[in-house]
């Protein structure tokens, strides 16, 4: 039976995994594995008079027993420990993940399965997750989301958290140019935008904000709504359309037709 197995293993390989696939994610990547394997099963045993194998599988599988009620995990837990900026390493420091700065220099629990890999406090309490990072080359995950919270209720020392070393070179100019009392607010309003669509939404708005030169809460969420909510475009107005029975001012009439006008409304109403 074992030799059988194995066989069977070979002809995947042979089949599905040559060339060696490349490939982001690898939950995606097994999706697709899924559906050649099903596709590949639409074709006829070779002992059994031109049956399909879908339909040996399908009577294989009216005799299998009900799984189990409680689901099976498939995960390893282990410690690892953050240095000073709650950040730690995996495969022998190939893979670095960060965890959160209120973690620095510390013990965090983790739990890894086969995409994931999840950080948790001592009582087992996610923190922050991350898609796993695979392969020989040096990789770094970076989720921003602890990090603008934790820097958001202490903005004062941005410059000094090492948080601030941390983010791309724009953001960094768009926080020096930001007024002091607002620099709190400002990485409130990029927390959550983080967490509504992810890190690299929020630096798409401040390299937005910086070309528009807008240094204030108020504008950076106004241009993500543009360029993140779908705003439908209004037709411009007609100057020869009417509002309220009187012709609509174009921006090139002389504003003493304004004033006139202006002046009779005052008289009907005064």
């Amino acid at each position: 039976m074992n030799g059988n197995v194995e066989s069977k293993v070979g002809y995947l390989r042979n089949n599905l995994l040559v060339p060696v696939p490349e490939f982001e994610k690898l939950p995606d990547f097994n999706k697709e594995l899924l559906k050649k394997c099903d596709h590949d099963m639409e074709r006829e045993h070779y002992e059994e008079n031109g049956t399909l194998i879908s339909e040996l599988f399908k009577q294989d599988k009216e005799q299998l027993l009900p799984l189990p009620a409680a689901s099976f995990e498939t995960s390893f837990y282990t410690d690892a420990r953050t240095d000073k900026y709650g950040w730690f390493t995996l495969d022998n420091g190939k893979h670095a993940y960060s965890a959160s700065p209120a973690c620095y220099s510390s013990i965090v629990r983790l739990k890894l399965t086969s995409s994931t890999v999840t950080v948790m406090n001592e009582n087992n309490e996610t923190i922050i997750e991350h898609r796993r990072l695979y392969g020989d080359e040096k990789q770094v995950s970076m989720n921003w989301m602890p990090y603008l919270k934790y820097i958001a209720r202490k903005p004062r020392s941005l410059h000094n958290s090492g948080i601030y070393d941390m983010m791309p070179e724009n953001m960094q100019k768009y926080l020096d140019q930001c007024a002091n009392t607002d620099r709190g607010r400002i990485l409130k309003v990029l927390s959550e935008l983080t967490d509504r669509t992810g890190f690299d939404s929020a630096l798409a708005t401040v390299n937005e904000a910086i070309k528009y030169q807008a240094t204030d809460p108020d504008s950076l969420k106004s241009l993500y709504h543009k360029l993140y909510t779908d705003v439908p475009q209004l037709p411009p107005l007609n100057n020869t359309s009417t509002v309220a029975g009187n012709k609509f001012i174009g921006q090139n009439t002389d504003l003493a037709a304004l004033d006139k006008v202006l002046e009779q409304r005052g008289v009907m109403h005064g």
